[in-house]
């Protein structure tokens, strides 16, 4: 009732300042390469690629993990997890706000989100100065936009291995409303195959791991918004999502002498419920000022909650007897608070300036509770129930200057922060074992871009900021979570921020049937944040840790050419030198390997009516704290055809189709070796049809 009594107070406090999201003339994709567009602010803060799902043949019907790599210099894995010119920290927000759901679950959502809700995916190499700065290399923001102008648009799709998808669109316009309501209902079945050979100098264990689901996801917003006048929007915004699904996992474990005689076989059967909720409100309002200025103020309110339940029995391979029983329960539950307000107003002479303010708080509970069948009876096992509360809240001023001449322009900002967090953990069956931990900090984070348009078509533009990678809850909690035998996870309290300098030239260059785009990068981090592997017992354990200063230096570059009307042809590429310093860690010296990707899109208009696309990516090895990622690729290809005048489209894609997106992860340490093999969903067929009415 507290968040309730909140939201309310400030609804009748702040109607009169309320935000709206400004939008972004800039377009890039792989094979739609527009250049140097600008934010209705005038300050732009670096170039944006913007992705149109509707119109990447084949990722229409699959997930957003997938759509996005469709996108120049980004890679999704089998988990979901995104990778940017070597960052796996790239930050996201819906409609310019960070959410719950997309941080530590974040990619067990997006390989489960259907990519054709969120259709407007903007990338930014060098986020603007009025985006928090968490995240590491660029900014991905997700919004939800009619793909065509019409009031209702409805969407069926069935693919291979029970998988379907329905969906509608209200696209309305009454006198001075504007209503957008969208609704999807995804089913899938979803296969997971896990192989880990892990060998030190005491024995060497293997474990596999297959398990399928069949989750149902639910995703629905609304966005209300009124012309209060010539200059002023009013407008609200409602987020629901829901996800459920039960999982059956057999997991084999074995345990080898150096003779290679077994020592040790245990088959623990997993049968897991897991449930993701999340909704969210909120409101805004935008004034035009006469000075062709703007002042905005905006409230967002979302909450997240992830509910597991495990149940775990371990059965004799001899005789299939079951041996022990137990289960876990696991809740946990984040609240998110945010609001800003800025100004941009312009001067003579071409300068203005942008201002505001953001603040933003995040509360949550994770409670764990577990239990081992005695008998008859279940008991609690004591040793492993916790629980912790975490709150964080941040207050964060920014200011820019930006300067405009006939060939040139110039842009100075900072961002001023002050950052607060709590950790309360306790094991609450145990008396006297609980632990509190406050830590607040000041920060400045500064912000450069210098740009030079010689000519119509061509513009370089040189950018540096500083951003900051902030470790989650979940991660600073003292903990154990082996709730996934496959990913058993160690929090670390002594985690510290990680701060990111980012330097970038950039160059673009436009003509009607041509565009590139190529780009030069440099990061240096403070405290890098990284995942490391240790055996404890028969268990592999990760934890992740800060692994001092490092550097990446790299070069991208996005192109397309339409030779002829019918055929568009899309390339672009990304090399880098990873480095990670393992010293501060125990390692001898740092670690570094050439890395990159290259991805490409043709593009065939065979009749007025129908359009044919392939696409596909290969990434190279990819460096890791104890080892690497081994390089891996796809083709994937979709097919268009309209009737009844454009209204109704059938798209038919396929993804995945040699099955060769495994990944295999090596890691190569004097104590330990190990090799780890993930791998799901081979060969995706979708059928969708559209109808616009």
């Amino acid at each position: 009732m507290k968040r309730v009594g909140y939201l309310f107070l400030f609804l009748l406090g702040y109607i009169p300042f309320l935000y709206a999201q400004e939008p972004a003339d800039t377009v890039r994709t792989i094979h739609d390469v527009e250049v140097w567009g600008r934010y209705l602010s005038g300050l732009s803060g670096g170039t944006v690629r913007q992705l149109r799902v509707e119109d990447q043949l084949s990722s229409a019907s699959v997930s957003m993990a997938e759509a996005f790599r469709q996108l120049p210099s980004v890679v999704t894995d089998i988990e979901g997890g995104v990778l940017f010119r070597g960052s796996t920290k790239t930050g996201m927000r819906i409609n310019g706000v960070p959410y719950g759901l997309l941080e530590e679950y974040s990619g067990d959502v997006l390989i489960q989100l259907p990519s054709l809700f969120f259709n407007r995916i903007a990338l930014s190499q060098m986020p603007r100065i009025d985006q928090v700065p968490d995240g590491d290399a660029g900014l991905l923001n997700f919004s939800s936009e009619p793909a065509v102008d019409s009031p209702l648009s409805l969407t069926v799709g069935a693919g291979w291995h029970e998988r379907y998808n329905a969906g509608a669109v209200l696209n309305l316009n009454p006198g001075r409303f504007h209503i957008t309501a969208k609704y999807n209902y995804r089913r899938e079945y979803r296969q997971r195959s896990f192989s880990k050979t892990t060998a030190s100098k005491q024995n060497t264990q293997v474990m596999n791991n297959n398990a399928d689901a069949r989750p149902d996801i639910h995703l629905a917003d609304l966005s209300v918004s009124y012309d209060l006048s010539e200059r002023d929007l009013l407008g609200a915004y409602g987020l629901f999502h829901s996800m459920s699904y039960s999982r059956y996992g057999r997991i084999n474990n074995q345990v080898f002498n150096p003779a290679g005689e077994q020592m040790k076989h245990v088959i623990r059967n997993r049968y897991n419920d897991q449930r993701q909720n999340a909704y969210a409100a909120e409101v805004y309002w935008k004034h035009r000022l006469r000075a062709a200025g703007l002042f905005s103020m905006r409230f967002n309110y979302n909450d997240f909650l992830y509910d597991e339940d495990n149940d775990y029995k371990n059965e004799n391979p001899q005789t299939a007897a079951i041996v022990a029983e137990d289960n876990q329960f696991i809740n946990h539950d984040k609240h998110n608070y945010f609001w800003e307000a800025k100004l941009t107003y312009p001067f003579s002479d071409g300068y203005a300036l942008l201002a505001g303010y953001i603040g933003r708080q995040t509360m949550e509970s994770y409670r764990n509770d577990v239990n081992a069948k005695q008998g008859d009876a279940w008991l609690p096992t004591e040793a492993k129930i916790y629980q912790y509360d975490y709150r964080r809240s941040l207050h964060l001023l920014f200011a820019a200057l930006e300067k405009k001449g006939e060939t040139w322009e110039a842009e100075l900002g900072v961002q001023a922060e002050f950052n607060r967090r709590e950790m309360d953990e306790q094991l609450p069956t145990t008396e006297g074992n609980s632990s509190s931990a406050e830590h607040s900090y000041f920060h400045l984070y500064p912000h450069l871009r210098l740009a030079y348009h010689p000519a119509q078509g061509h513009q370089w533009s040189l950018s540096y900021q500083q951003r900051v990678i902030r470790p989650l809850g979940s991660e600073l909690c003292s903990f154990l979570d082996n709730s996934d035998a496959t990913h058993v996870f160690l929090g670390n309290p002594a985690l510290k921020d990680e701060y990111v300098h980012t330097i970038e030239l950039n160059y673009q260059f436009a003509l009607p049937y041509f565009r590139l785009a190529p780009a030069l990068y440099y990061r240096n981090r403070t405290n890098r944040i990284v995942e490391m592997a240790q055996q404890m017992g028969e268990e592999t354990v990760w934890q992740k840790t800060n692994a001092g200063n490092s550097q990446t230096v790299g070069f991208d570059l996005s192109a397309s050419w339409q030779p002829w009307h019918f055929l568009t042809i899309g390339v672009a590429g990304d090399v880098y030198r990873d480095e990670i310093d393992g010293r501060t860690i125990g390692y001898d010296a740092k670690k570094s390997l050439w890395c990159g990707d290259v991805k490409g899109n043709v593009e065939f208009r065979l009749t007025p009516t129908t359009t044919l696309q392939i696409d596909g990516f290969y990434i190279t090895d990819q460096l890791t704290a104890q080892g690497k990622i081994k390089h891996r690729y796809t083709v994937n290809a979709g097919l268009s055809q309209y009737f009844l005048q454009k209204r109704l489209c059938a798209n038919l894609s396929i993804n995945n189709l040699f099955d060769s997106l495994e990944e295999i992860t090596l890691i190569d340490m004097e104590s330990m070796q190990m090799t780890q093999k993930r791998n799901r969903d081979a060969r995706v067929a979708w059928l969708t049809l559209t109808y616009n009415i």
